[in-house]
């Protein structure tokens, strides 16, 4: 069996990337995976705009879709509070680990239909950061 890499832009509202500026979650546009994808990994980027300072940090997770659960059409996602944890970048540099920008990279399962990543700037109000995420798939040709 062959397989081929596949790599998308994850992206919010259509933009590649998105600069929070407050304490809320944001999260991607919905990805889905291909039938015959049978690996992932997800890389995450964080600048932060300013100077880091201490607290700085960005938390990932991860709401997975396996369909309509509901049944009231479309895909259902898993909601904040379920959603599963993924990362933590931290960009205040006296931090180990801790760099500006941060940039991490895990392996994810395929099993479910697809997911959106869901992000959090602790102290996006008074440090925006610019957040970008990335797919590479593992697809059998």
């Amino acid at each position: 069996m062959a397989l081929t890499r596949t790599e998308t832009q994850l992206t919010w509202s259509a933009a590649t990337s998105i600069t929070i500026s407050d304490a809320s979650r944001h999260d991607t546009d919905a990805f889905t995976f291909d039938a015959t994808d049978v690996a992932a990994s997800v890389q995450l980027s964080a600048d932060n705009a300013s100077t880091p300072s201490l607290g700085d940090t960005l938390v990932a997770y991860i709401k997975w879709t396996t369909g309509d659960v509901v049944t009231g059409g479309g895909d259902d996602y898993d909601t904040d509070e379920h959603a599963q944890y993924l990362m933590i970048l931290d960009m205040y540099a006296s931090n180990t680990p801790g760099e500006d920008p941060a940039v991490k990279t895990l392996d994810i399962p395929v099993s479910a239909k697809g997911f959106k990543l869901s992000v959090v700037a602790a102290q996006g109000a008074t440090h925006n950061v610019v957040v970008k995420a990335r797919i590479a798939t593992q697809r059998a040709a």
